[in-house]
């Protein structure tokens, strides 16, 4: 039975031509918005000059948890202000590929899929602290990995960076009940 060619199947009539065919792929949906995008120089250069790093085979990445500072306020009591810009869900990530690792197109490729991997374990930094900012830097190696090997690399550093961020924040809940408690003692 040949189908003429003005004659449409049932399936084709009912599907719309701008419709995403989800059924293409069976990777989690993710999300990475345009505000968790790490974009200015100087926010890259803090991140280098005053971050962490994670190495790993394939790549290394720096993380800086957002910084506050005491500023005088109207009343002259202190008020605490960001340094880095207000992120929504806190986390902003950057990806630096060297011109030294080769041209565009291998350039190209190496951020798009750090950047899916990225997507599929974003989730994993959201509510950790008020912010961090991540920078990745791939490696040469990058390009022969399989994508597996890089998704479980992001997701170790993921994990690395959550670690670090519950720590500090845990140590200065500590520091703030030792300062309470000191008061308190003075007090009664």
């Amino acid at each position: 039975m040949a189908i003429l060619r003005g004659e449409r199947t049932e399936s084709e009539r009912s599907r719309n031509a701008n419709a995403v065919d989800d059924s293409v792929s069976d990777t989690p949906k993710g999300s990475f918005p345009k505000t968790a995008h790490l974009l200015k120089h100087s926010d890259f250069q803090r991140v280098y000059q005053q971050g962490r790093r994670h190495f790993s085979g394939n790549m290394t990445v720096f993380y800086l948890r957002a910084q506050t500072e005491t500023a005088p306020g109207p009343n002259g009591a202190g008020t605490a202000k960001r340094l880095c810009a207000p992120v929504v869900g806190g986390v902003r990530i950057g990806f630096t590929v060297s011109k030294a690792l080769g041209g565009s197109v291998e350039r190209n490729r190496m951020r798009r899929r750090t950047r899916e991997a990225v997507r599929r374990h974003l989730s994993m930094l959201h509510g950790i602290c008020d912010a961090v900012d991540v920078v990745i830097n791939p490696k040469k190696s990058l390009l022969a990995a399989e994508f597996q090997q890089i998704s479980l690399e992001i997701e170790r550093a993921f994990r690395v960076i959550r670690q670090h961020c519950q720590s500090a924040d845990r140590a200065a809940n500590k520091a703030a009940d030792k300062k309470n408690g000191k008061r308190e003692a003075r007090r009664g």
